[in-house]
């Protein structure tokens, strides 16, 4: 929704603090629906007045002269994980996703993240902890294509001409960089002694338009 004044957009994020997204952004209203294990289980286990139990669990409008820009953040109840077969049945298609120290590579549940983004054109961002993380995801990419292909159920969601969308993606990389905004201080390496930080590493995984 675009107007002369103001803009809003909905940003699907999986873990992670924005409150002052109001004031970076004047003029703009987010609505932030968090996704995650620990926002599932802090939903249904709140009761009120808890602020998980309310339809907001956060809610907050910058001053005018700061810009009057707005956020608010939902915890999602339904399912701890983004999952485009619920997501886009439901009719939810966000504005943005955003994952945070994501681990792509790692866990299956973002392979069909990374495939709805590309085939429908939803901009998708992520940090990992280091570089060696995003070469992972890269090289892996094509993997992801073809699960989604070989997923009955989710590439019938998507539709022939938005796989097709999906296929001729990967002839646009992903964009990566060191965070500026990363958490200071190194994190404790588990495997390896590379550089590593949380949030260390940034990556555009889908621009706006991959088609092009």
């Amino acid at each position: 929704m675009l107007s002369a004044s103001s803009f809003s957009f909905d940003a699907n994020l999986f873990g992670g603090s924005f409150g002052e997204l109001a004031l970076l952004l004047p003029n703009t209203d987010v609505d932030i629906v968090m996704f995650g294990q620990c926002a599932h289980n802090m939903a249904h286990r709140a009761h009120p007045p808890a602020l998980a139990a309310q339809k907001y669990a956060y809610e907050y409008r910058a001053p005018e002269h700061c810009g009057s820009g707005s956020i608010r953040i939902q915890l999602y109840k339904m399912s701890p994980i983004w999952d485009p077969i619920d997501i886009l049945s439901r009719k939810m298609i966000p504005d943005v996703l955003i994952g945070l120290n994501a681990g792509m590579s790692l866990f299956d549940t973002w392979h069909p993240v990374f495939a709805t983004s590309r085939a429908l054109s939803i901009p998708f961002a992520l940090t990992e902890y280091t570089r060696m993380s995003l070469a992972e995801d890269l090289f892996n990419f094509e993997c992801f294509v073809e699960e989604a292909r070989r997923n009955g159920q989710l590439s019938e969601l998507l539709g022939r001409e938005k796989m097709q969308v999906l296929a001729k993606s990967l002839d646009h990389p992903p964009c990566s960089a060191i965070n500026p905004f990363m958490r200071p201080g190194h994190k404790a390496p588990q495997t390896h002694h590379m550089p590593t930080a949380v949030n260390g590493f940034s990556c555009i995984i889908t621009s706006r338009r991959v088609s092009k």
